[in-house]
């Protein structure tokens, strides 16, 4: 991310409204954050630490802290506005999460797992994907998770066709037609860039990690992770 990313310009709604709007705006929010929570038990050990990428309002972070009770989280945003929010929202926390304003190009330093959920899609080539897989699978302790959540469809296809089909039907179900459907894909066009789900394992692949998989997908979102071999 090579330039700051400012939800509300972004989503066009302030961070405090960002836990509402999004579950409008994504299909299956909750249950990808739930599947990536699901996917780390077992293995972050007492003490361990977890970076969560592109944190936003700390609603991933929370969950983790919430379901591991013996695990500190650090929390990586750009946008101060959001960080702002996810400190409230882990305040019962104290003392086992960290908030840090960085980019994605910033270091990771030695941690047990690295998360992230809609915010790779930020990054704007293969090369920046590369580059930050590379340096998570260098930060990552033997036996460390990466699991990220995030939107993967093609370029072109019916394949994409169906799965933006399926968007604008969600966003239908919350009162947003397509006339503003379209106004969100065009706005976010500007920023995000989405790759395919296979694209996304080979580049994982590319960088050391052994055996990436999907771990939960429907339409076009989806949970990807690996595991770091142990030593």
């Amino acid at each position: 991310m090579a330039t700051e990313h400012r939800v509300a310009g972004h989503l066009g709604v302030a961070a405090e409204d960002y836990d509402r709007a999004i579950t409008a705006l994504i299909p299956s929010y909750d249950r990808m954050l739930a599947t990536i929570v699901r996917w780390l038990t077992g293995h972050l050990p007492a003490g361990g630490l977890v970076v969560d990428l592109g944190a936003g309002t700390g609603a991933l972070s929370a969950a983790i802290l919430d379901a591991f009770p013996d695990v500190r989280v650090q929390l990586v945003d750009v946008d101060p506005s959001m960080l702002e929010v996810a400190a409230a929202r882990c305040a019962a926390h104290s003392g086992r999460a960290e908030l840090r304003r960085g980019l994605f190009a910033d270091s990771i330093p030695p941690c047990h797992a690295v998360v992230a959920s809609l915010a790779l899609h930020h990054l704007r080539s293969d090369d920046d994907r590369q580059d930050l897989y590379r340096r998570v699978f260098g930060s990552l302790e033997p036996g460390g998770i990466v699991a990220v959540g995030d939107l993967f469809v093609y370029e072109e296809g019916l394949e994409r066709d169906g799965m933006f089909q399926a968007w604008y039907e969600h966003m239908s179900r919350h009162g947003i037609d397509r006339v503003e459907a379209d106004g969100h894909f065009g706005q976010w066009a500007q920023e995000d860039r989405y790759v395919s789900l296979r694209d996304e394992l080979e580049l994982m692949a590319s960088v050391g990690f052994r055996r990436p998989e999907c771990f939960w997908r429907d339409g076009g979102i989806a949970v990807v992770g690996a595991f770091k071999d142990a030593a």
